[in-house]
């Protein structure tokens, strides 16, 4: 009974986010350098880290969290952070609609997400992602990292410690 529930919260949670996506196929880029870049007023490092934590072994993962209270250039804090990390992708999530939730409705956090070649500036892969409030204002990176793999960006398994949450 324990792993029955255990299952239906776990099947509760995952079904909390969903993810449309558009991909140009003829412009995805052969990398294992990713930027994870993050555009929202509330997420800790500690969040942005999930996503390293949430790609296949086979891709190494930087971050970057944007917050509207820094003073540094969004733009220059990026560019640096790629070159630092000699990232050959960015993957930027950003928040486009905040959501709410009262006694009687539910309204999503929606985001918009990118990933674009370093080398060209030219994106490959876009998604509309919405997320339950539950969340708050946290797009759950295995929920991301899940939709790369199912659209063939990225290649591999989601890391062991992620699997049995699927």
């Amino acid at each position: 009974m324990k792993t029955l529930a255990t299952f239906l919260l776990i099947s509760l949670l995952a079904g909390c986010v969903t993810i449309q996506s558009n991909i140009k196929s003829d412009a995805i880029p052969t990398f294992k350098r990713i930027l994870v870049v993050t555009k929202l007023r509330k997420a800790p490092e500690s969040y942005v880290q999930g996503f390293v934590k949430s790609f296949p072994v086979t891709y190494e993962v930087c971050t970057v969290a944007l917050s509207p209270l820094s003073f540094d250039n969004p733009d220059e804090a990026v560019r640096k952070q790629a070159e630092a990390c000699q990232s050959d992708v960015i993957l930027t999530l950003e928040l486009s609609k905040t959501g709410h939730s009262s006694r009687y409705n539910s309204v999503p956090y929606e985001y918009n997400a990118e990933m674009s070649s370093v080398a060209t500036g030219q994106p490959f892969w876009k998604a509309i992602i919405s997320s339950n409030p539950t969340y708050g204002e946290r797009v759950p990176p295995r929920s991301v990292v899940k939709r790369l793999l199912k659209d063939h960006i990225i290649e591999g398994k989601l890391p062991e410690s992620l699997q049995a949450l699927n």
